[in-house]
């Protein structure tokens, strides 16, 4: 009886309880939302260091850590790859040539790491040659002599990197989105060229205004953006007998990951290019990256090499990108504070709401209690009211933001307008937002806790009243 007239007197005013419940659902859709955006932020992170750049392992000379000396090359590497080999746990494996090099064309200078690979075997760990920026070359699928492949960010400091707004690339824009009203105010700029982002951003600055800018300002720098394949790097390094060498190579593709350190530090070039300059011989390699199955803890399979290989440096991804580790052991409790703050705002309107209830019914529960409905009963009441009010809004918040993240899940979200700042720490411009069903138990836990406590106090309320004098209001 008690839970059939709780249920009925949530609608005796359905103004103010549609108020409450939308409140609570707008509520919960944001806290589902935000804990689906943090989700797919902290997966990708999680997924970008793995397969992008560290590897679930890190196999190295415990020396070369230090100080990354050529010389430091991983001892006993025949046995270090006959044991990877043979263990179950492993899905591939590479080997890698690591040189710290000055990079320079005719038009600009940087330093970076050049390392050295196996094509085949780097397939199999990295997911680098996914990442290639389009019409911007090929991941070593070329015929050419002597091939290296840079970052985007490289090719900028390096001025092989231009804009340029051709009679191709003003037609390639009017065939898209971008009204023709736009395209005519390039034309004081078109054939102009910028060997920087900025000076071509300051050259659109002067023909377009903020909100042009805004809106079509990304699709124009992409089609604006040229590079030089092809184009020849003179590489500095010191070889394995400590004398300066020389390489020349030539630009075949060009790739673009969502961490700036990563491509500012790392150009690619086959290892039987680099290895003989450099003075290495076959076999010699200063680093190993390993891919594990998913099952398989990376950090229990770390201490068994360690234990196996005494002399090695064994990290594993969790060791090497420690704000990717913390942010995916941590992502539960991160979610739950979120939706705490929410429903502990939410919970001082439910009490409003609940203490309005009580005064209006005054009279009613004091009938109630004249003819036997004892404390307890009327405690009850109050709660199951409160706990029906909060637990209807959740329900509603909760579907309408699974499917809000069903949506966006596909879609994505662009933050490319601030993306600058999220590569800089190495997390994605482009989000995917994506929710574990056992989020929402949790959810639903939390709204009941929360119905609950907000019902203490207008319990307390009605408890409070005299039968008598309740009877006599008006």
């Amino acid at each position: 009886m008690i839970w059939s007239l709780s249920w009925k007197n949530i609608w005796r005013n359905k103004k103010r309880s549609f108020i409450v419940i939308s409140a609570v659902t707008l509520g919960v859709v944001a806290g589902v939302f935000t804990a689906g955006l943090m989700k797919g932020w902290v997966d990708q992170r999680v997924e970008a260091a793995i397969y992008t750049e560290v590897s679930h392992i890190k196999i190295r000379n415990q020396d070369y850590l230090l100080n990354e000396e050529i010389k430091y090359t991983i001892p006993d590497q025949e046995k270090v790859v006959a044991e990877l080999k043979n263990n179950p746990d492993v899905v591939a494996f590479s080997n890698r040539l690591k040189l710290t090099a000055m990079a320079a064309s005719s038009r600009g200078n940087t330093a970076l790491m050049l390392v050295g690979i196996d094509l085949n075997d780097e397939k199999k760990v990295s997911n680098v040659f996914e990442k290639m920026v389009p019409n911007a070359g090929t991941f070593f699928e070329t015929d050419m002599g002597n091939p290296v492949v840079i970052s985007d960010r490289t090719a900028e400091a390096l001025r092989i990197k231009s804009y340029e707004l051709s009679a191709e690339v003003l037609d390639s824009l009017a065939q898209s989105d971008i009204p023709k009203s736009v395209i005519s105010k390039l034309e004081p700029i078109a054939g102009k060229k910028f060997i920087t982002e900025k000076l071509f951003k300051k050259g659109l600055n002067t023909v377009l205004s903020k909100s042009e800018i805004n809106k079509y300002g990304g699709a124009i720098r992409s089609a604006a953006t040229h590079y030089r394949l092809r184009s020849k790097i003179v590489f500095t390094f010191t070889g394995t007998d400590g004398e300066m060498r020389y390489q020349t190579l030539k630009v075949c593709g060009i790739y673009k990951t969502t961490n700036a350190m990563f491509d500012q530090m790392n150009a690619f070039v086959l290892k039987n290019d680099i290895a003989p300059v450099a003075g290495f011989t076959s076999g010699e390699n200063h680093e190993i990256g390993v891919i594990l199955k998913e099952d398989v803890n990376a950090r229990h399979f770390r201490d068994e090499m360690k234990g196996k290989f005494s002399g090695l440096n064994v990290m594993s991804w969790q060791d090497l990108a420690p704000d990717a580790s913390m942010s995916s052991e941590y992502m539960n409790i991160y979610y739950y504070i979120i939706m705490g703050f929410i429903l502990f705002a939410l919970a001082f309107g439910i009490i409003n709401t609940m203490l309005m209830a009580i005064l209006e019914r005054t009279k009613e529960l004091g009938m109630l209690m004249a003819i036997g409905m004892n404390k307890k009963r009327v405690f009850r009441m109050i709660m199951l009211e409160t706990i029906f009010l909060t637990m209807v809004g959740a329900i509603v918040g909760m579907i309408l933001g699974y499917f809000v993240i069903l949506i966006t899940s596909h879609t994505g979200l662009d933050f490319s307008s601030v993306g600058e700042g999220f590569e800089a720490m190495g997390w994605s411009a482009m989000v995917y937002p994506e929710i574990e069903l056992q989020f929402f138990i949790g959810v639903t836990i939390l709204v009941i806790v929360t119905g609950i406590l907000s019902s203490i106090i207008p319990a307390r309320k009605a408890l409070s009243l005299k039968p008598i004098e309740a009877i006599r209001t008006e």
